[in-house]
């Protein structure tokens, strides 16, 4: 049990550092071991904003509802977080070379979180997920 408690509390940060570390690979063409990323068609990699930060969305929610209920101050802590983690991203990304903060990705940020948020609200209801 305490495993699970361990990953449970730790697992919004890793998805955040993980978005912070491929976040910081310049896209200028220049590595060819992420030719994956900078071979996907923009579109594309615009709307993998959405299940991405749904995920971190959805994580922060689990954390912090580790007592069972789901409350609006928790859904408001875990959006705030998530959006907030967005928009700093995309200024991050405006300093790595080949890459761009846009509007667009937040916006597609926003997206997911509120994805998140509702697709974990719908398993609370459901009661089929109980707190990882």
């Amino acid at each position: 049990m305490e495993h699970k408690n361990s990953i449970n509390r730790w697992s919004p940060i890793l998805l955040m550092i993980l978005i912070f570390i491929e976040s910081s690979i310049p896209m200028d063409g220049g590595a060819d071991n992420i030719a994956f990323l900078t071979n996907l068609d923009p579109n594309i990699q615009n709307l993998l904003h959405i299940p991405l930060y749904g995920t971190l969305a959805f994580l922060w929610l689990n954390f912090f509802c580790s007592s069972g209920k789901l409350t609006k101050q928790i859904v408001f802590y875990s959006l705030i977080i998530t959006i907030c983690y967005g928009c700093l991203d995309e200024v991050h990304q405006s300093f790595i070379k080949g890459r761009y903060g846009g509007l667009l990705d937040v916006y597609l940020n926003i997206i997911g979180a509120v994805a998140g948020t509702i697709f974990f609200w719908y398993l609370k209801k459901r009661r089929r997920f109980k707190n990882i």
